[in-house]
């Protein structure tokens, strides 16, 4: 561990409330007063102490990190229109379960534990028993809760809302707030799949130590940083093969790693992992190494949000989802039939589907012929007559010209063999270089 990650996990351990001074942290841990700068304010930047007027810079409870379909108590309450009777200092809790009280006593209480929010009416007997396992309560149908257990509720510190509202109305408001908030989660991005917890070496590192780690953690490759946590390269087994254990990793990294932002969508890191053959890219901020992300980690992420509800499909694929391959050895043939949704008020194909068909035929003819990626940057649409619902289209796209930063297609729609719609599509071929 660098002197760096020493100093932050030492203030991390502080009891909160504690005085944090450049001159207290050089002093316990021996070191410059520079590096204890350094450390300090990256300890502030995370959220771990803050600077006070007058007072000075004081260890604080950090902000825990918490999902986005998570919501705290005080959201939930305001999403129920409810009133907090008590418990106001826990409101920015988040509870780790939402349960509704529709059963009998004797099955609710294997249910039941601390820090769970129970949503219940005017069930007196299961009001105090979710009070008595230490979990929140919220009171629907307008009813004000006895004062025995506004009473316990303030003895155990818990938080009590009362929401005018029936149980059910709640559930549903609940369940749309969390719902929305996983619409609004469109991309999947690198600080959502990232491990923060990275196993690194030093620049003073031999590749002995590489060895070491290597048997203890099954991995090989490692990013490698200086004092301050500043990234420096990356070494694999092919770097150290047939290298001195004795020889410095500095002299046989690989200076130049796949570097990635903790706000970049994973959909186009992994294309370009895919491209360059990279098996991890560092995640780093300002210079500084934050996290690390493998091929395997974005295989799984995608794996995971199939299963999501609220990752449905996209535009283009619902209305491609119709259409199949024809075999043609020449060029790239769809076919398919316009349904009801793709037709506009006069009952005709609408414009922008024949364009969305026409465009996807192009990039799926770029990628099939020459495994290239494009961004389009004009269509030039010429619409020879209106394609009524349940007419069967065939789309055929033409590569007319794949240069090295732009192409240019032809695509045709026909009816029966008769030209019904044509398109010029050119389009900026995707760049494969690495952007830092």
């Amino acid at each position: 561990m660098t002197k760096h990650q020493q100093i932050l996990t030492f203030i991390e351990d502080l009891a909160i409330g504690s005085k944090v001074s450049v001159r207290f942290i050089a002093k316990e841990l021996d070191v410059s007063e520079g590096t204890a700068y350094r450390a300090i304010k990256e300890a502030e930047a995370k959220g771990f102490v803050r600077s006070i007027p007058k007072v000075g810079t004081i260890r604080i409870e950090g902000v825990k990190e918490r999902l986005i379909e998570d919501l705290t108590l005080r959201e939930v309450s305001q999403i129920a229109e409810g009133v907090v009777i008590c418990g106001f200092e826990h409101l920015d809790r988040s509870p780790n379960k939402f349960l509704i009280a529709a059963m009998e006593l004797d099955s609710m209480e294997r249910y039941l534990e601390e820090g769970a929010l129970c949503i219940v009416g005017n069930r007196h007997d299961v009001q105090i028993l979710v009070l008595n396992h230490n979990a929140s309560l919220l009171i629907t149908g307008g009813l004000e809760p006895d004062e025995d257990v506004v009473a316990l509720a303030r003895q155990k510190d818990l938080v009590l809302i009362q929401s005018p509202y029936d149980t059910f109305a709640v559930t549903t408001m609940i369940n749309r707030a969390l719902y929305d908030r996983l619409i609004q989660k469109e991309l999947i991005l690198v600080e959502d799949i990232m491990v923060k917890d990275v196993r690194y070496l030093t620049a003073n590192a031999t590749v002995d130590d590489w060895r070491k780690l290597s048997q203890n953690t099954d991995h090989s490759r490692f990013p490698v940083v200086d004092d301050d946590m500043t990234l420096m390269g990356i070494v694999s087994a092919l770097d150290v093969a047939g290298a001195d254990v004795k020889t410095k990793i500095i002299d046989v990294m690989n200076p130049n790693p796949f570097l990635i932002g903790r706000d970049d969508p994973v959909t186009h890191i992994s294309r370009i992992m895919v491209w360059e053959g990279w098996e991890i890219a560092i995640v780093a901020e300002q210079g500084k190494l934050i996290g690390i992300v493998s091929l395997q980690d974005v295989i799984e992420a995608y794996q995971q949000v199939q299963k999501q509800p609220q990752f449905g499909e996209t535009v283009d694929n619902l209305v491609l989802s119709g259409f199949r391959y024809v075999d043609d050895a020449e060029h790239l043939t769809i076919e398919g039939e316009i349904t009801n949704a793709m037709v506009n008020d006069y009952g005709s194909a609408s414009c922008g589907v024949i364009v969305t068909v026409m465009n996807m035929a192009g990039y799926i003819g770029l990628r099939k012929k020459y495994r290239l990626d494009a961004i389009t940057e004009n269509f030039t649409l010429y619409q020879f007559q209106p394609i009524a619902v349940g007419t069967e289209i065939k789309v055929t796209a033409k590569l007319l010209l794949v240069a090295k930063k732009h192409c240019n297609i032809e695509v045709e729609v026909t009816v029966k063999n008769a030209v019904v719609a044509k398109g010029l599509m050119t389009a900026r071929i995707g760049d494969k270089k690495l952007v830092n």
